[in-house]
């Protein structure tokens, strides 16, 4: 048996490009030397990383020690520059993010790999040292220090696999750079060739190839651009030139990067076995890029739609235009462009709606810019170009003045287009990507469900608005004020407020032969809507209308039961109460009739609270109604209080508000005056339960004038009527 050649071994390298080769070149000789072929992959990757770290970082002589000795390989590192060594981050090796970072990725590779590391630092530098466990057996011969150069040993067919594979172990610790760049080392130890490159296509789409892995310097700026036109203009496989080997990297729709090698002489031309040991590791490194790129892919794509999916839930929670264009903004910066703006192009004019920045701190200069006069009329002639289905990219000329020292790279205009109708625009600040490629899908498909959203908050906003204004033609727009009577009302639809509600009341003046007298009514029609609406406001107009006219209530409910009959199918019943008051020195003379209507609340001075009398019919339902009438005296103090079912059956889970708590808010509001009882009732209904309500609410309280009355508890503000 050849005994094996274990001891230690020194080298000094210079603080060049041949560095890497040379340490390979030793790392591979005393590992054989001492039947170390098992950390033979893992030490040639770590010492390649560590004398080029130490070569950019420090630029001296670097040592190299190997000792084969013990039961493995120890190596050392050494440099003489100062400095700290790059650092790991707080989450450990075991952190994803380290295997992308700039820094540190020397340290990354050194624990996921070495059984055992470490570092040292004094006066003269600083080094790096490591462990790998092997399984050498056989008797140590001691070597010479320091070590001359070995010879180098061209690839032979059975050096193949070496070449163009790597264990397990390593494919799954090491990052994509990182493989290829091992690759490409071990293809430079086996043709003999000190300056290489492997040139890729960068996913954003861009047609200029960058450098993913180098050995040796970096190749002429020139010579990059003349072997990416080589790789993608002959189609060939392999491209012999004097002094240069260009190898192209095919993908689905050419060629999508290159492994370019330069020869030690500039007339030097590749032979065959080079060509073919250089086109297998091309291979080798075309399916490893494939494979990144694919799994790019999937991660972009699973990454688009996840934010498409998050922009979905958020859109369609907001019915509100503001909210969306700001979510629309927020949402695009800063993955998509530096800073970002949507425009409404609904009106006469384009209109600024929301801007959002990286720097939140130039947010607000941003909207100041955007907003002037200049950029208005800058981006309506960005609109009358724009394309409905794709982005826009614009020309310096064509952004508004004031935007055009803000950022450097590309503006995009993309149009937000719901309902086949352009309703804005999104301007975007990018570097370029973004109009590209599947970024702009994806920011299309952004600015798609924004403007949906957009469309459907307007429209939302515009039936509201219809039924607000509906809904305040047919309440009074206030209250009167009467030397003799005072009055309270309060209204709450059921809902957000988009639909209108069936209830209403109303005060409104009559000229009878008694003299001058007032009338209230309040009215609750079944249902909601359009439909509601139409009977609410014939029964507002009939009640006011022939009670103007000295029509008893029982005449004016006989003329409204006939108005909704008259409608047919279209008709929907309702209850009513209508009151007349008469002031006289001897009070507040009250006429109530109900027609179906909850019981009105007589509420004395004194605490004491009674129901009025229910009965009556339901108007719109038979032809022969009968109407309950009552008269009453009420004196200073004394109120009257109308209300609908809003009020009595307002629930909280299993539990109902009802005539008693109805009874003890109105006691307990006895002496105050008619806005402040409202007031109090208003707000026991709200409390009694915190989801919101079912039906509407209306509440009407009228009473003789009398002296304000000290309020000794909690009196709440007056309200105005709401829809």
């Amino acid at each position: 048996m050849t005994p094996r050649l274990r001891g230690a071994r020194r080298v000094t390298l210079p603080p060049d490009s041949r560095s890497a080769r040379l340490a390979r070149r030793h790392v591979t000789s005393a590992c054989e030397d001492a039947g170390l072929l098992d950390v033979l992959d893992d030490a040639l990757l770590i010492v390649t990383e560590l004398v080029t770290n130490a070569v950019v970082h420090a630029g001296t002589n670097v040592e190299l020690y190997l000792d084969t000795s013990g039961p493995g390989l120890r190596g050392e590192v050494l440099d003489q520059g100062g400095g700290s060594l790059p650092v790991l981050g707080d989450d450990g090796p075991g952190d994803p993010a380290e295997a992308t970072r700039e820094g540190g990725r020397g340290l990354f590779l050194l624990d996921a790999l070495a059984s055992s590391w470490g570092t040292h630092h004094g006066r003269s530098g600083k080094s790096v040292w490591f462990r790998l466990d092997g399984d050498a057996t056989g008797d140590p011969r001691p070597v010479l220090e320091p070590a001359a150069e070995p010879a180098r040993v061209r690839a032979t067919i059975a050096d193949l696999n070496w070449l163009v594979e790597l264990p397990d172990r390593l494919q799954e610790r090491l990052v994509p750079d990182q493989l290829v760049g091992e690759l490409l080392h071990r293809l430079c130890d086996g043709v003999d060739v000190d300056q290489a490159v492997i040139l890729s296509a960068a996913t954003d789409g861009d047609e200029d190839w960058a450098a993913i892995a180098r050995v040796g310097p970096a190749l002429p700026d020139e010579l990059e651009v003349h072997a990416q036109a080589l790789a993608i203009g002959t189609g060939a496989r392999v491209v012999a030139e004097p002094g240069l080997l260009v190898l192209p990297l095919h993908g689905v729709v050419g060629a999508s990067g290159a492994v370019v090698l330069r020869m030690r002489e500039p007339d030097q031309e590749p032979d065959s076995t080079d060509q073919a040991l250089s086109r297998l590791v091309a291979d080798r490194v075309g399916v490893s890029l494939g494979q990144e790129r694919l799994r790019e892919a999937r991660r972009r794509s699973r990454g688009s739609l996840a934010l498409l999916a998050e922009a979905s839930d958020m859109f369609a929670g907001s019915l509100d235009v503001t909210l969306a264009v700001t979510l629309l903004a927020q949402l695009v910066v800063p993955r998509f462009g530096r800073w970002a703006a949507v425009f409404d192009l609904t009106e006469q004019a384009p209109r600024l709606l929301s801007v959002a920045h990286a720097d939140e701190d130039e947010a607000p200069t941003l909207r100041v810019l955007l907003s002037s006069s200049d950029s208005t009329d800058a981006a309506e002639r960005v609109a009358e170009r724009l394309e409905p289905h794709r982005p826009t990219l614009l020309r310096a000329d064509q952004l508004p003045p004031a935007v055009r020292g803000l950022h450097d790279g590309d503006v995009l205009a993309v149009p937000l287009v719901a309902r086949r109708r352009l309703l804005g625009m999104l301007l975007l600040s990018t570097s370029g990507a973004a109009g590209a490629g599947d970024e702009a899908s994806l920011l299309l498909d952004l600015a798609r469900r924004a403007a949906v959203a957009m469309d459907t908050a307007r429209l939302y906003e515009e039936r509201n608005a219809v039924a607000q204004a509906l809904q305040a033609s047919l309440l009074p727009p206030a209250l009167p004020a009467v030397p003799d009577l005072q009055f309270g009302a309060r209204y709450a639809a059921a809902g957000e407020g988009n639909e209108v509600g069936g209830d209403f009341y109303d005060v409104f003046p009559m000229n009878s032969e008694l003299g001058d007298c007032w009338a209230v009514a309040i009215g609750d029609v079944c249902g909601k809507g359009a439909e509601a609406a139409a009977i609410t406001g014939l029964a507002r107009n009939v009640l006011r209308l022939f009670s103007q006219e000295g029509r008893t209530p029982e005449q004016v409910f006989r003329r409204l039961n006939e108005a909704i009959l008259d409608l047919g199918e279209r008709g929907r019943f309702c209850t009513t109460a209508l009151a007349v008051l008469r002031p006289s020195p001897s009070g507040l003379q009250v006429e109530v009739a109900s027609a179906g209507h909850p019981p009105a609340a007589l509420v004395r001075a004194d605490g004491t609270v009674r129901l009025l009398g229910s009965g009556g019919t339901l108007l719109g339902v038979t032809p022969d109604i009968e109407v309950l009438v009552e008269h009453l005296v009420l004196a200073p103090g004394e109120h009257l209080v109308f209300y609908t079912d809003g009020v009595t059956e307002r629930r909280n889970g299993g539990l109902w508000f009802g005539e008693d708590n109805l009874l003890d808010v109105l006691s307990r509001a006895a002496g105050r005056s008619a806005d402040v009882v409202a007031g109090m009732l208003e707000e026991s209904v709200r409390a009694f339960a915190s989801a919101a309500a079912s039906d509407d609410m209306a509440v009407l309280v009228v009473g003789p004038s009398a002296a304000p009355v000290a309020d000794p508890g909690r009196v709440t503000e007056a309200l105005a009527p709401t829809a």
